[in-house]
C-alpha cells in the first residue's frame, strides 16, 4: 500500500488573443480653451497696480477685464479666462477702495492737523 495521493489532472485553457483587455482604452479629451489674451493683460495689471500707478492701472484693469468677459461671451466657450477676469476685477476693485480709503484718511488727517494749528507755520 503507499501513501501517495494521485496527482490531480491539469488542463490547459485557452485565452482568446483577441480579448478587449490586450490594449488599453484609448480616450481623447478634447483640448482645454485658451485664455483670453485681454483677460491676462487685465491681471497682469491689477496684479501691477499694487507697486506702480495705483489707481490708474486698477482703472486700466477694470477695462480690459470688460473687454476680455465680451470676449469669451462671444466665444461661446472657444476662448477661455473667465477665472483671470474674475481674479483682475477682485484684485483691482480691491485695490481701488484700499487707495481711496487711504486717500480719504490722508485728507482727514490734513484736515485736523490744519484746524490744530499744526500745519506747520
Amino acid at each position: 500500500m503507499s501513501n501517495q495521493t494521485p496527482e490531480p489532472k491539469v488542463t490547459a485553457v485557452e485565452v482568446p488573443t483577441d480579448s478587449i483587455w490586450d490594449e488599453p482604452p484609448v480616450v481623447a479629451y478634447a483640448p482645454a480653451p485658451g485664455a483670453s489674451g485681454n483677460s491676462i493683460v487685465a491681471l497682469v495689471l491689477s496684479i501691477t497696480s499694487w507697486v506702480v500707478f495705483p489707481i490708474v492701472f486698477a482703472i486700466v484693469a477694470l477695462v480690459f477685464a470688460h473687454k476680455a468677459e465680451k470676449e469669451i461671451a462671444a466665444s461661446s466657450g472657444a476662448i477661455g479666462g473667465g477665472a483671470f477676469v474674475t481674479a483682475s476685477k477682485i484684485v483691482a476693485w480691491i485695490n481701488i477702495g484700499f487707495y481711496a480709503a487711504l486717500i480719504v484718511m490722508v485728507i482727514i488727517a490734513l484736515f485736523f492737523l490744519t484746524i490744530l494749528g499744526v500745519s506747520g507755520n
